[in-house]
């Protein structure tokens, strides 16, 4: 004799249905909130277009090329400040002066944006006098910057981009943003 458990989730016609059909709602409704499936954004999705960059960090003069993905029909590129960045009818991306801009794709009466942050850093040569010092910052959107200096004895740099010139000498000051790499060549006389 087969135990009430087996018996219980055998599929014997349109209640056996509907319970499972009610077990699986209620589990979605009270377990799977409340865990980390619920809270991705990432989630695969084959039959949907997606943009291979939705926030793009560019240093002024570069270029990134912008499309998307499974979509085999035209789009149509704009951008919402061309000033900062500008982009082709090909989806190439050029950044032109510190800020921040969407660009939109447009395809099928729907719409995609990607934003777009340009930055670059206050000098890209300075002269200093032994014993002074200049303060180099990132102009346009930031996060963390992390300031590294070439040579420690010829110029110092501190966390906050305070650049205090030691001695003699010419020195390349780094500032990493996002993954991005900004220089400044310092001359010190």
């Amino acid at each position: 004799m087969k135990s009430k458990f087996f018996r219980l989730f055998r599929f014997q016609g349109p209640v056996s249905i509907i319970y499972y059909i009610a077990f699986v709602g209620l589990l979605w409704y009270l377990v799977i909130p409340h865990t980390s499936i619920y809270y991705r954004t990432n989630l695969f999705d084959p039959f949907s277009e997606k943009m291979n960059a939705e926030d793009v960090v560019l240093k002024k003069g570069e270029e990134f090329h912008l499309y998307l993905i499974r979509l085999n029909q035209r789009v149509t590129y704009s951008s919402t400040d061309i000033k900062v960045a500008d982009v082709s009818i090909f989806g190439t991306v050029t950044a032109y002066r510190p800020g921040t801009t969407f660009i939109r794709i447009r395809f099928d009466g729907r719409e995609r944006k990607c934003r777009v942050r340009v930055i670059d850093i206050s000098h890209k040569k300075l002269t200093l006098s032994r014993g002074n010092s200049c303060r180099l910052y990132i102009k346009g959107p930031n996060g963390r910057v992390k300031w590294y200096s070439g040579n420690k004895k010829i110029a110092t740099v501190s966390r906050f981009g305070k650049v205090k010139a030691k001695k003699k000498g010419w020195v390349v000051i780094y500032a990493k943003v996002e993954g991005k790499l900004l220089t400044c060549r310092v001359a010190v006389r």
